[in-house]
């Protein structure tokens, strides 16, 4: 009896040591949410390896940046013509803010002051007049990233949070991508070489969008004013998982962009923040324009090239220094389907004409010689895809000063033009000849509708 008694009092006892204090616990320190966090900045490039003043844009862009890590620079691939690094998404970017050329940028997708005015979307060869001070330096909300990546599998985890400082917010959209650096391909460059088409180290080019719309995805706002958003994706084993990062943004619906961040995909590495742009070694441009056999049209293609185009446009971009204006004519018919490798296609022409310089100038008429051995200007005609991927035909030298050396010209070219000419008035255009293989040629287009100036400096040259 005793012992149990004891017992009793020695189990009593503990029991009495493992309940809780009585004394009341203190409550967790709430969050403070700061008023503001610093803001990063998003450069959205539109650019092509088949642009010739990209590079040029590059540099002005990468001179503006300088080693501010305030900006983030993403590239499209679209805005010029598609190519071996365009994405869907980036089309849906380019065609909503209304992109018509390259190179272009934007900066957050708001207005930016310039010496060209106030535009949001403007040729980077204005950024050395745009003064920084213009953008704020703070915002409302926090972007971060936390990429969970598994190498064996190549599957991509990316986590996205933040929070909002105020309470009272616009409809927010978060877009999120991957991009990649480094990857040697053609690039077409006037400024650097003037020998054509290079093998170029491109960088900061969108891989592809992590987010299901390339405009943002809608994001879901707690109570607590913080936010978390999850995306997953396998990397094609193409791409070098060191040289890629994610990119992921805020914006108000599709713009402007309220803030940004980025974060290299492997952890441990730059994310291909190190790489540096620039062509390296020459390439033979049939690397890049394939010239497939075009089959049914109007006429028989294999004996003679005959193509009338309905719409011609025409703007001009001034080289004083040169003494030249340099007409771009852009022609085409969305009439006259022919079929390229199973694919749709339409004719479709580039021509140059280079003018003596004249500071108001008017459009060219007159007839201009067409041969196989002129250092200046070019015509390139053919028959593209609505997407400008697929291209068959002519690569054509153009007579007149000595501007630009077209060492890029396939020599051997089926539609090369060994002689004719090219005839303009204010009623149209027609260029005639034959190519080396002794095939006629003959191109006709409506008038030309004058679009101005091209949406570039005046004296652009590549340092």
């Amino acid at each position: 009896m005793k012992t149990y008694r004891l017992f009793a009092i020695l189990a009593l006892g503990s029991w009495l040591l493992v309940l809780p204090s009585c004394e009341p616990k203190p409550e967790p320190e709430p969050e403070v949410i700061p008023e503001s966090f610093p803001r990063k900045h998003l450069i959205e490039e539109f650019t092509g390896q088949s642009c010739g003043y990209c590079p040029y844009g590059m540099d002005c862009v990468h001179d503006f940046m300088a080693n501010d890590t305030n900006y983030i620079l993403v590239l499209h691939h679209y805005g010029f013509a598609a190519d071996h690094f365009s994405v869907a998404g980036s089309k849906t970017i380019t065609s909503a803010l209304k992109v018509s050329g390259a190179p272009n940028i934007t900066i957050d997708r708001a207005k930016t002051k310039s010496s060209n005015g106030t535009n949001v979307v403007f040729h980077p060869g204005y950024l050395p007049s745009v003064n920084k001070n213009q953008f704020e330096t703070t915002t409302y909300a926090s972007v971060n990233i936390r990429n969970a990546y598994d190498p064996a599998t190549r599957e991509l985890r990316v986590f996205v949070s933040g929070v909002l400082c105020k309470e009272d917010y616009p409809d927010l959209k978060l877009t999120v991508l991957v991009k990649e650096s480094g990857m040697v391909d053609t690039q077409q460059d006037f400024y650097e070489t003037y020998e054509g088409w290079k093998e170029f180290r491109h960088c900061n080019a969108v891989r592809a969008f992590m987010s299901d719309n390339p405009k943002g995805d809608p994001i879901t706002v707690k109570a607590d004013r913080h936010y978390e958003e999850q995306f997953v994706i396998d990397l094609k084993s193409t791409w070098n998982a060191e040289n890629c990062m994610v990119v992921a943004f805020l914006s108000e619906e599709f713009q402007p962009v309220v803030q940004a961040a980025q974060k290299p995909v492997v952890e441990g590495t730059k994310g291909g923040a190190d790489i540096l742009h620039g062509g390296v070694t020459a390439v033979p441009v049939a690397d890049y324009y394939p010239e497939p056999n075009a089959t049914s049209g109007p006429a028989d293609y294999s004996n003679n090239k005959s193509e009338t185009f309905t719409t011609s446009y025409a703007y001009y971009e001034q080289f004083p220094d040169y003494g030249v204006t340099m007409w771009t004519i852009q022609a085409w018919n969305k009439e006259s389907i022919v079929t390229v490798n199973k694919t749709q296609c339409i004719p479709f022409a580039n021509l140059i004409v280079l003018a003596p310089y004249n500071a108001t100038p008017t459009l060219p008429t007159g007839v201009f010689p067409v041969n196989a051995t002129a250092q200046a200007g070019t015509v390139i005609a053919g028959y593209r895809d609505d997407a400008k991927v697929t291209i068959d035909g002519s690569m054509l030298y153009f007579t007149g000063l000595n501007y630009f050396n077209q060492g890029y010209l396939d020599p051997q070219a089926q539609w090369l033009i060994a002689d004719g000419e090219m005839t303009i008035t204010d009623q149209g255009w027609t260029l005639s000849g034959h190519a080396r293989n002794g095939a006629a040629i003959n191109l006709e287009g409506s008038a030309l509708v004058n679009q101005g100036s091209a949406n570039a400096p005046s004296r652009l040259r590549r340092k």
